[in-house]
């Protein structure tokens, strides 16, 4: 007698994601190296799903112009739009002039074509494509990019068009040295280009210009806001806006996000978050997203009414690769948060602060880079302007138990023309922590460590921001680098996260950079992947199988889909597919090409086979998708079953 159950690993993906030493960092359109072409296949008792006619075209394609970019909406993206019957993906060809020499690979219906000149005329097509890799007939379009026109009354922005301004004006707080904030180069031109590698952990980005808050509230109680543009949203897990009433590089937070379990109108209570702080965090569920507000507890909360039905409460999906301009504004009674200027988020939430710092906070997907885009970052509110440029040492950190002889670097060399330092230091302790007893050593000195935030609810577990003030007599480098060295002294574990510096010149110094400091490379784009598939067995009539039940020999249904959108997250675009194989313990048993008119995209078959030739015990059924192009890696999906007698 057999024992056992049937175990049935949906969806359970094993895709492989090629790592390139190159440092190329654009390409517009899919690449094509010998494609690769697949025929039809099947053993004995197998059987291939046939294509259909083909998929209906997109009725109305808009093409909206903005800064080195061009929108492009159709379907279910317009309002009252729907997806054309039969589409399960999209070919996208644009060019200047009437050329039509780029392309890309879509699952959804919203794409941003990025890299363009302004003021140049392109054409655009767009055709629907089905499972088999069938065409629609194509529907085109034209544009012209236009820079950004800056009308309103800024007191702080910037558009990106300067790559000194990125050194000048912005840092990034990361773990370790998970991440980079580079200018954009090619297709990302005009973009501040962060990329990540940090697990479930953000890369921040900070500006050195802080947020300042008006001394008198407009006619509507506004006091201030802050502009982002990006497309952060749609490419990070998580995405955030803080504003911190503090000298910070990096906050974390300890409320995990569940779909359906907060509403737009109300602010959750974080009590890792430092006093004073206001954060937005958006992320994305699958086929929606949401947008809500976080404060540390002891916020002080208006008697304002915030009507429910002034916000929704679910968002659409977050557009993939696509800038979307977030707005946290900042009223004498209330918080709101608006996405491409309608509301998403708002609360009864009272700042009692004029000046915050603004981090900007890309959370990954747990595993594997991200990549996200910066259009512009711009402030209302009173006037602000960044601090001095000054450069930046490299910093070495390492935490000591023990306080060590206070010595000078034998190489060492003092930094002219400074004042003095911050140091910007994010900790975890599992444990309490005595602040009084931590101490940070520089070369031949010694300081205190503080809050950055006074009243900052140390939470063991979760990292903490301190500071510590360096005095000219610290700031003593060595190597080429120039790298100053930093000890955390502390008696009890801890755990240093991250350390950044801000250097204070003289007045009126001239501060020039080393000859030594070169441009980091661009992190290469992620080449694009295959939709992920996902493999389901169904039993004859194509029903579920019983959880449990092991199976009689017979007839069975594969059911297999591609998913387009959480492949695409990857890239921005889809990698070309040639076909469908399907193996039964190692065993080829069926091959289906999906490139009837053209690269496939993405899809849902049903494949027949049949297991009456098969022993009794347990059998495993892959899916593999094949890309067109050699170098793309495969993406499977792999289904387990028991097989017994009756």
């Amino acid at each position: 007698m057999l024992l056992g159950a049937a175990v049935l690993l949906v969806g359970a993906v094993a895709v492989l994601r090629s790592t390139g030493d190159g440092t190329e960092p654009v390409r517009q359109g899919p690449r094509h190296t010998a494609p690769r072409q697949l025929e039809r296949f099947a053993t004995a008792g197998a059987i291939l799903p046939i294509p259909q006619a083909p998929p209906a075209a997109v009725s109305v394609l808009s093409v909206e112009p903005g800064p080195r970019q061009l929108l492009l909406r159709w379907g279910d993206s317009l309002s009252d739009g729907v997806v054309p019957a039969g589409a399960v993906g999209y070919e996208v060809r644009w060019g200047k002039g009437t050329a039509l020499e780029h392309s890309r690979l879509v699952a959804r219906s919203l794409v941003q074509i990025s890299g363009l000149e302004n003021g140049a005329e392109y054409r655009v097509e767009v055709r629907s494509v089905d499972s088999f890799g069938q065409r629609s007939a194509p529907v085109g379009g034209s544009g012209r990019p236009e820079p950004y026109p800056l009308l309103e009354p800024w007191s702080y922005v910037d558009a990106f068009d300067d790559p000194r301004t990125i050194t000048d004006n912005w840092r990034l707080g990361h773990r370790g040295s998970c991440g980079t904030a580079l200018p954009g180069e090619g297709e990302e031109a005009g973009q501040l280009v962060i990329t990540g590698n940090c697990g479930t952990e953000p890369a921040t980005l900070r500006t050195r210009t802080p947020f300042r808050l008006a001394q008198t509230p407009q006619p509507n109680g506004e006091l201030g806001r802050a502009v982002v543009e990006t497309d952060g949203s749609g490419t990070a897990q998580q995405f955030t806006i803080d504003l911190v009433p503090g000298p910070v590089d990096l906050v974390l937070g300890t409320v995990k996000e569940v779909e359906g379990s907060t509403r737009p109108t109300e602010a959750v209570e974080d009590q890792s978050l430092p006093p004073g702080t206001v954060r937005l965090r958006a992320t994305a569920f699958g086929d929606s997203g949401s947008a809500q507000l976080l404060v540390p507890p002891g916020t002080p909360r208006s008697a304002a009414v915030i009507a429910p039905r002034s916000v929704p409460a679910t968002l659409p999906p977050m557009p993939i690769r696509v800038r979307q301009r977030w707005e946290v504004v900042v009223y004498a009674d209330r918080v709101e948060v608006l996405r491409d200027k309608q509301p998403v988020a708002a609360a009864n939430i009272v700042v009692n602060w004029r000046e915050a710092t603004v981090l900007l906070g890309f959370t990954g997907r747990g595993s594997g880079p991200t990549r996200s885009t910066v259009d512009l970052v711009g402030f209302l509110g009173a006037p602000t302007s960044p601090p001095p440029a000054a450069v930046q040492p490299r910093l070495n950190w390492v935490q000591g138990t023990a306080r060590e002889p206070l010595e000078r670097p034998i190489d060492g060399r003092q930094l002219a023309q400074y004042s003095g330092a911050q140091l910007r230091l994010t900790l975890l302790s599992r444990a309490a922590v005595r602040l009084d007893q931590m101490t940070v050593r520089v070369g031949a000195v010694r300081v205190p460590v503080r809050l950055a935030v006074p009243r900052t609810e140390i939470v063991p577990g979760v990292g903490f921001p301190v500071v510590a003030d360096l005095p000219n007599d610290a700031l003593v480098v060595s190597g080429e680098l120039n790298t100053l060295s930093v000890v955390v002294e502390y008696e009890a574990p801890l755990e240093v996260m991250q350390v950044g510096i801000e250097v204070f010149p003289e007045p009126g110094a001239r501060v020039d950079p080393p000859a030594t400091q070169s441009r980091r490379p661009l992190v290469q784009r992620t080449p694009p992947l295959l939709a992920e598939p996902r493999a389901e067995l169904l039993d004859a009539s194509a029903r579920p199988l019983v959880p449990g039940k092991t199976l009689t020999p017979g007839r069975v249904v594969l059911a297999v889909e591609l998913d387009g959108p959480a492949a695409q997250i990857a890239a921005g675009e889809l990698a070309p597919l040639a076909g469908i194989e399907v193996f039964v313990d190692n065993e080829r048993v069926a091959r289906l090409p999906t490139a009837e008119q053209g690269p496939g995209v993405a899809g849902r078959w049903r494949f027949g086979l049949n297991t009456t030739d098969l022993p009794f015990g347990p059998h495993t059924v892959e899916v593999r998708a094949i890309g067109v192009n050699p170098t793309t890696p495969p993406a499977q999906a792999f289904v387990s079953f028991l097989l017994g007698p009756a």
